[in-house]
């Protein structure tokens, strides 16, 4: 999947500093988002072909990726894990061109008048976008 030129194509540049700022929120957000559907459906057991794995998941929604499992011949998560992977490489190159384009202080991170309602996120998921950065 071509990330970084749909990342490119699509981050055009925002007037609004405050514009900016939410869209890099929104797309820290939808980075943790993404990833706790992954995990999750990484840790899916359910059976396929003659393999029984050993469950790991609550039985309350292993059944229901079971039967999810069962309807799409096992391809049903593989396949949306696989366009998550897909998501969250976009949403990566995304950031690298927000970092870039806006560094921090150019997006008014360190002032208080920003006009629109900032979303709060967890600041562990900001230290953690700055170690991926590593």
């Amino acid at each position: 999947f071509p990330a970084r030129q749909v990342a490119e194509y699509l981050s055009r540049p925002h007037q609004d500093t405050s514009e900016q700022y939410r869209r890099k929120d929104l797309v820290l957000a939808t980075k943790v988002i993404c990833k706790e559907l992954m995990d999750l459906l990484n840790q899916d057991r359910s059976p396929l072909c003659n393999t029984r794995p050993q469950p790991i998941l609550d039985p309350s929604i292993q059944r229901h990726l079971t039967h999810f499992s069962m309807i799409t011949h096992g391809f049903g998560s593989p396949a949306i894990v696989a366009s998550l992977t897909a998501i969250q490489n976009y949403l990566n190159e995304s950031l690298k061109i927000m970092d870039k384009s806006y560094p921090p202080s150019s997006l008014g991170l360190n002032s208080h008048h920003i006009d629109s309602k900032p979303i709060h996120i967890d600041s562990k998921i900001l230290l953690n976008h700055s170690l991926d950065k590593k």
